[in-house]
Formats: structure tokens, C-alpha cells, sequence
């Protein structure tokens, strides 16, 4: 090889090594640092320690802090908290769980937690006013506002997690049989406004709640709907209502006496997953009340085939 050529290549292999050498390095840095962390958490936790490492610029040391943080418990409220202002949506989301296990003097920023850009942040936050112990008025106010959260799955989450602040008062299955159904290929329901008191379904065909519709004779996929009116009787002493459906196959809309009261939306894998929809203000209590169900189904079998019940509930004593 010519003089300068081997040169040249020995330089390479040197800078090489270099490089080499120096993300060696960076990489046993930050493990170092991660390890000081960690045994800062064990030994004799510095809350003042920890909260500066959620600065960290290495990911995985920001998380051991925030691990940390939370061991600590309630004294650590405040520092931990100000990992929901981190530019890592990991970081943020796994401080809204931890922060669930630090008692009511974490709620409020929880609460900031549910107005978080990243929806798996808002997931964690709802999650952590579920674990919540004792459970308080504050984060049942909370939890009531993310139901109505953009993300459908934050909804859902939401409205199941109320549940834990409530007691059962009486549950009521809706009728299997007697219901009125029409496929919408064109999908025009909603615009035609087929969810209102006062439409006439007569024509409409027959079915039940229990099935898929193909087994009562609609081989179809697509925009289907549902409806029935169904005497309810007076108010158990309830406070608040949800409908719960064992399944629908696969995404549905509710709309309970002409009002919108929620969907769930997940996609295809929503189509064997149980979810409760508030409809405390739009049921009459002792009167006739108009159900109507609009269900889109993409791929084999569809429609309402599991069990649907409202669910009365009465408010525990909160602090």
C-alpha cells in the first residue's frame, strides 16, 4: 500500500477507536449517574437530589428519579409534580401514576395532569384518581370533567373510573328482545336525524341485543341502528346513571330521548371490550325514554350481541 494510503487509513482506525472510546464513555456517564439515583433513593432519599435529576438530559435517569420521588411518598408531592413539566411524555405520564399513591394532597396536580397534550398522560392521571385513597370530592370533579375528554378512550376510562366513588343502588337490564333496527350503508342516520323521539321506525326491521345481527338475518357490515323505547320506573334514589354494555361489535354511538350521550371508539379491537357511557341527565325517571344505538362494524359478525344495563348509583361519603 502506498505510504500516505496506509497513513490514512491508520489515522481512520485511530479516530475510530476515539469515537469509539468517547460513547463508551458518554454511555458509562450516564449509567453512573443513574445508579447515583437510584442509591440516593435507597439510602437516605434527597428530595432535593432527585427533583434536580428529572432534569437529567438522559431519559432513563429523569425515570429513576421520579421512581425515587415517589418511594418518598407525600413529602415528595411538590418535587415530584414538577416532572409533569418535562418534555417526556413517559416521564409525565409515569409521575401521574406515581402521584396517585401519594394520598389527596396530590389531586390538584393530577388535575394538571388531565389537561396534558399526550393522551396516555391523561390515561395515567385518570388512573391515579381511581387508586386514590380516601377518595375526595375534588378529584370526583376531576374524573366527571375527563368524560367529556376528546379521546374517546380517555372518555371511557373516565366514566369507568367514577364508578369507584359511587355505590350500586340498582341495576336495570334493558329488554333483549322487542328493538327496531336498519343498516345505513349510506351512512345518512345522523344527518337524517334518526336518533329523535318522535321518527317513525315501523318500517324498520325486528331484532334483539343478544346476538350478533348476521343470526337475525342481516348479513351486512357496516353502519347499523338500533332503537326502542323503554319504560323506566321512578329513581331508585339514585344519583347518577351509566349504561354499561357487556360488548358491541365494533364502535358505537348512544343517544338516549334525542340526546347525545357518548360513544365508544376504538377501532376493530374495541369489539369485545365492556364500557359504561353516562346518562345521568338525559334519563326520565317513570317515564317512557327513546334508546337509539348507532353501531359500525367493518368485518365479520356485528351489532349489540352482550347484555346492556343501566347501572344506578348513589355517591359515597367523600371528604
Amino acid at each position: 500500500m502506498h505510504e500516505k494510503g496506509h497513513w490514512l487509513q491508520s489515522f481512520g482506525y485511530v479516530l475510530l477507536a476515539l469515537s469509539i472510546s468517547c460513547l463508551a464513555g458518554a454511555q458509562q456517564d450516564t449509567a453512573v449517574r443513574r445508579m447515583s439515583v437510584i442509591m440516593a433513593a435507597k439510602a437516605a432519599p434527597s428530595i432535593v437530589t432527585l427533583q434536580a435529576a428529572l432534569h437529567d438530559e438522559d431519559p432513563l435517569v429523569r425515570r429513576a428519579a421520579a421512581r425515587g420521588l415517589a418511594g418518598i411518598g407525600t413529602p415528595a408531592v411538590e418535587a415530584l409534580a414538577e416532572a409533569l413539566d418535562v418534555d417526556d411524555f413517559v416521564l409525565r405520564r409515569n409521575a401521574a401514576m406515581y402521584l396517585g399513591e401519594m394520598g389527596p394532597t396530590a389531586v390538584r396536580h393530577i388535575g394538571k395532569a388531565l389537561r396534558d397534550d399526550h393522551s396516555l398522560v391523561r390515561e395515567a392521571a385518570i388512573g391515579a384518581l381511581a387508586r386514590l385513597r380516601p377518595p375526595t370530592k375534588q378529584a370526583l370533579d376531576l374524573l366527571v370533567a375527563a368524560g367529556a375528554d376528546d379521546d374517546p378512550r380517555v372518555q371511557a376510562m373516565a366514566v369507568s373510573a367514577i364508578n369507584a366513588y359511587f355505590d350500586v343502588v340498582k341495576e336495570i337490564p334493558l329488554p333483549v328482545e322487542g328493538w327496531k333496527f336498519k343498516t345505513d350503508p349510506d351512512d345518512v342516520g345522523k344527518s337524517e336525524k334518526w336518533y329523535e323521539v318522535g321518527l317513525d321506525d315501523s318500517l324498520w326491521g325486528n331484532i334483539g341485543i343478544d346476538k350478533f345481527w348476521q343470526e337475525y338475518g342481516y348479513q351486512y357490515e357496516g353502519v347499523g341502528w338500533y332503537r326502542k323505547s323503554i319504560k323506566l320506573p321512578a329513581n331508585p334514589d339514585g344519583q347518577k346513571a351509566v349504561i354499561h354494555f357487556g360488548a358491541v361489535d365494533e364502535s358505537t354511538w348512544l343517544w338516549v330521548n334525542g340526546e347525545y350521550a357518548g360513544e365508544h371508539d376504538i377501532g376493530p379491537g374495541g369489539w369485545e371490550t365492556p364500557f359504561r357511557l353516562d346518562i345521568s341527565d338525559a334519563l326520565k325517571w317513570g317515564a317512557d325514554n327513546q334508546f337509539t344505538v348507532r353501531v359500525l362494524n367493518t368485518a365479520m359478525a356485528g351489532g349489540i350481541y352482550q347484555p346492556v344495563t343501566i347501572i344506578v348509583l348513589k355517591i359515597k361519603e367523600l371528604k
